[in-house]
């Protein structure tokens, strides 16, 4: 099952507080899924990919309107067999045409809608009939609602960012987009809208996608240290290397010497790890800044004496 689905079903089992809610949520889904047939009497068709969103369709409708309605099914992919599924209603559609103003721009409900109670119902049909999220586990963030019609999309985003949401438009085709791409007002959202289990999931993989990715750039952090550590050292031998087979060992400082020592047994030791074998062993009171003054000092005395050999 696709996360979009998850949360869909998700969202079902959400109840709206009251009538007004519940005729915003029906409006939504005609709105975005539903079409007027006209004739005498006039007809309503509401569509559906997921027969569960057909019977909240229907549920309801039947609470407040006298409706009969057909359910019927048709295949729109023969490779991976999807169905979609549409409810005709006959009786009482002129009644939910009427009270919901479904041809006109906009219903008489919407200047009521001031609570975040009802803009959380519209929104909610809504998204249960064009909206759709990526699951979490995947590399990108985004949430839509998608529409046909200019005016429902930005009526959408309105609500949306009456909520502080930020959503944004754009355009796929010949349809409108009305998106969210903020990982976590995406969380925040699925919660406001009632996909609590969804919102968990949804919270769960970001945090477990971020750490994964904190560790990944821990260890690449790691291994480009350890790659600036084995190039120092790997100069840092090549003029001890020099200087023990050229240089006059015993004119050399006995700290100098202690160094060359302890770098050519630890090759791969960071400064600060060789710092600690040199307090254990010979000299705990040597800083960081004197130990690397002291490796400095003998590539200094190993690049002078091989000037001195070439002249």
């Amino acid at each position: 099952m696709s996360f979009s689905k998850t949360v869909k079903e998700d969202l079902l089992k959400r109840s709206n507080p009251d009538l007004l809610s519940d005729k915003l949520e029906i409006e939504a889904m005609l709105r975005f899924g539903g079409e007027v047939i006209f004739g005498n009497p006039f007809k309503l068709s509401f569509t559906s990919s997921l027969m569960s969103v057909i019977r909240r369709f229907i549920m309801l409708a039947k609470k407040y309107y006298p409706i009969e309605y057909e359910i019927e099914s048709r295949k729109i992919d023969r490779l991976d067999n999807q169905s979609v599924y549409t409810a005709t209603l006959g009786s009482g559609a002129d009644l939910i045409i009427k009270d919901l103003n479904i041809i006109g721009a906009s219903s008489s409900y919407r200047e009521s809608l001031l609570s975040m109670e009802n803009k959380i119902s519209y929104l909610r049909g809504a998204f249960l009939v064009r909206g759709s999220v990526n699951d979490p586990a995947s590399k990108s963030s985004h949430l839509e609602i998608s529409s046909l019609n200019e005016s429902e999309i930005l009526f959408v985003q309105k609500l949306l960012n009456s909520l502080d949401f930020n959503a944004r438009i754009s355009k796929r085709k010949n349809y409108l987009i009305c998106y969210i791409k903020a990982k976590n007002t995406i969380g925040t959202l699925l919660y406001t809208l009632g996909a609590q289990a969804s919102m968990e999931y949804y919270e769960d993989m970001i945090i477990t996608k971020e750490i994964k990715a904190s560790a990944l750039r821990s260890v690449n952090l790691d291994v480009a240290n350890q790659d600036k550590t084995n190039e120092a050292s790997k100069e840092q031998l090549k003029y001890i290397q020099f200087l023990e087979y050229n240089y006059p060992l015993g004119e050399l400082d006995q700290k100098l010497l202690m160094v060359m020592k302890v770098r050519k047994e630890y090759p791969e030791h960071s400064l600060s790890q060789l710092l600690e074998i040199i307090h254990e062993e010979y000299d705990p009171k040597l800083t960081k800044s004197g130990l690397n003054h002291r490796l400095r000092k003998l590539k200094e005395i190993a690049l002078d004496y091989k000037q001195k050999q070439k002249q």
